[in-house]
């Protein structure tokens, strides 16, 4: 098929919601904010990369909104899918992938998906 990308599915790890990992498939893939709660906390994220680091699946975020625990948003941000409820996708999208800052560089040991470049 000239001129087409198939795209591999993963099927959801050990643990994670089947319905949350495609969601989360589906938000990076279409570049569509996520919203969610984590600690008791609103966030609202742009999902950049999905996947299992040291055996803990999850997702590094740019944060754009709700509250943070930990310092000022805009920010980058990881969440372990475990601790994160009420996932939603929401219907704002964003550009695509932005530039890391090498102190937030993750390595991951099973990559699901990275979000594609504006």
């Amino acid at each position: 098929m000239t001129g087409s990308v198939r795209v591999l599915r993963h099927p959801a790890p050990t643990g994670i919601d089947p319905a949350a990992h495609e969601l989360i498939l589906t938000a990076i893939h279409q570049r569509r904010l996520l919203r969610f709660l984590y600690k008791g906390k609103p966030r609202i994220v742009e999902p950049q990369d999905y996947g299992v680091q040291k055996g803990v699946v999850n997702l590094f975020t740019y944060q754009v909104g709700g509250e943070s625990g930990s310092g000022r948003l805009p920010d980058w941000r990881k969440f372990a899918v475990n601790g994160a409820a009420g996932l939603e996708l929401l219907d704002r999208t964003f550009p695509g992938s932005r530039a890391v800052p090498s102190q937030r560089h993750q390595e991951w040991d099973i990559l699901f998906a990275r979000v594609a470049s504006s």
